[in-house]
């Protein structure tokens, strides 16, 4: 598989715009005419927020603030990131990090078009493998129902290490826990920042590996989201990773042509 880096999408914003300081954990969709739509965090050198932005004439366009700190509460009144939206038939559906100033915990939130949210609140309880944060999710709905991937943190060296987890919904509302399936290897101190599609019957993750010096986006592959192998690293190990999001587009084409291409190499 070869990835082609198209460069800087959005710059980042001006003096006391929200997302100053950094853009990080993109989500992009494409909707039904073509239109790219992508949500991600800002920060402006105090807080995270989600924003929103639209591809327009091969450009992008800032929509600006669509959830701030505080938007569902006690539980993210000290920053909301890492958003992860997919269309319902209904709308649209979020999954997002709320930090309270202690713990980060998943939060939902569902809008009619995308653009004006209502919090569903917090939706999964935390084990001991997610009892220090749970961030970065990634949704994925598939015939036979819902699957969330997300980042678990137990704490552990100083609170780097991370493991992908796991959980599961027959709605989209009400969620069972699975579990660690992905745990990082000795070399690793976290394996996260998961995204996963579906392609052609197979599970398709992309998360990052860091190692303590680097990170590195690394591709696995699963015939039934729970037993996971591991592809090598999507781009190589020594290029940095400056954010971990969707995986929608390879070189202007669908992540499932370079799959496809990928398989029959």
């Amino acid at each position: 598989m070869t990835w082609v880096r198209d460069g800087i999408v959005l710059a980042p914003g001006g003096e006391d715009e929200p997302d100053s300081l950094r853009q990080w954990r993109p989500w992009v969709l494409e909707e039904n005419e073509g239109t790219l739509r992508m949500w991600y965090s800002g920060h402006d050198g105090t807080t995270w927020r989600i924003l929103e932005a639209v591809q327009v004439g091969g450009a992008w366009k800032r929509l600006g603030v669509v959830i701030d700190a505080g938007f569902g509460g006690d539980t993210d009144d000290f920053g909301v990131q890492a958003p992860c939206v997919v269309r319902t038939p209904g709308g649209y559906l979020m999954a997002y990090a709320g930090f309270d100033g202690e713990v980060t915990r998943l939060h939902m939130a569902s809008s009619p078009d995308g653009d004006v949210w209502e919090p569903l609140g917090t939706f999964l309880q935390r084990g001991a493998e997610d009892e220090a944060g749970a961030s970065h999710p990634s949704l994925l709905q598939t015939g036979e129902g819902w699957w969330l991937f997300y980042s678990g943190y137990d704490g552990s060296d100083n609170g780097r290490r991370a493991r992908v987890l796991a959980a599961v919904s027959g709605n989209g509302a009400s969620w069972d826990r699975i579990g660690p399936v992905l745990e990082p290897l000795a070399e690793e101190v976290a394996a996260g920042h998961p995204c996963v599609i579906e392609h052609e019957r197979r599970f398709h993750l992309f998360f990052a590996s860091e190692d303590g010096e680097g990170v590195a986006i690394v591709r696995a592959t699963s015939a039934d989201g729970l037993v996971w192998e591991r592809r090598g690293p999507a781009r190589g190990a020594a290029a940095a990773l400056d954010g971990s999001g969707a995986a929608h587009r390879v070189g202007g084409r669908r992540a499932g042509d370079a799959l496809a291409d990928d398989r029959q190499s």
